[in-house]
């Protein structure tokens, strides 16, 4: 009798410790997921080459416009607190290619921040203006080629700003073709900075 119930106890032991690595495996393998999905969502870009300029191209044909950020369908980039040099990158084709003038900068990009309540600029985003590396005001594209210019806006995200979304406008002004001027916008949504 004495021998069945150290089985019986054996066996649980076993059935136990199988379970408990299962739940493991798939709690491990829940949290690669789920970083995988955040990194997508937040992905980088740190220099203009030829994929991104590749999907930007595309994205003028899908989205039947003019100026394109790079972001997906809903032109917002989530971001962690602390982070340096965020990388966003659009691309600008104006309708009559002579607008980029001989020394192709003809077309030059601003960056408005958009002050609303609840945006970030509301929240303690105080120098928001000076956290965009690239510039804001009359900025050249970094590159053009044929018809189409493309750009990197650079921006550092303050360490300690509380979890929030910022809107930014990029207006594109192109000199002695005022028909060429367009508008876009992009969404900096700020999350806590975790452990993925």
């Amino acid at each position: 009798m004495m021998r069945r119930n150290k089985r019986a106890a054996m066996e649980m032991t076993v059935g136990t410790i199988v379970t408990i690595v299962l739940l493991m495996s798939a709690l491990v393998l829940g949290l690669i997921l789920t970083k995988n999905i955040f990194s997508s969502t937040t992905e980088n870009v740190d220099t203009i080459d030829d994929q991104v300029k590749g999907e930007i191209n595309n994205l003028f044909s899908d989205e039947n416009s003019n100026l394109v950020v790079e972001l997906g369908g809903q032109n917002t980039a989530t971001v962690k607190q602390g982070t340096t040099s965020f990388g966003i990158p659009f691309g600008f084709s104006p309708t009559e290619p002579k607008a980029w003038g001989s020394s192709n900068t003809g077309c030059r990009y601003t960056i408005n921040i958009v002050n609303q309540a609840g945006y970030c600029i509301n929240e303690g985003w105080e120098n928001a203006e000076d956290d965009v590396l690239t510039g804001i005001n009359s900025v050249e594209f970094d590159e053009v080629d044929s018809s189409n210019g493309y750009a990197l806006i650079k921006i550092n995200i303050p360490e300690d700003l509380a979890p929030c979304l910022q809107r930014f406008k990029i207006t594109v002004k192109c000199a002695g073709y005022a028909d060429e001027t367009i508008t876009s916008y992009f969404d900096l949504e700020v999350i806590k900075k975790g452990l993925l």
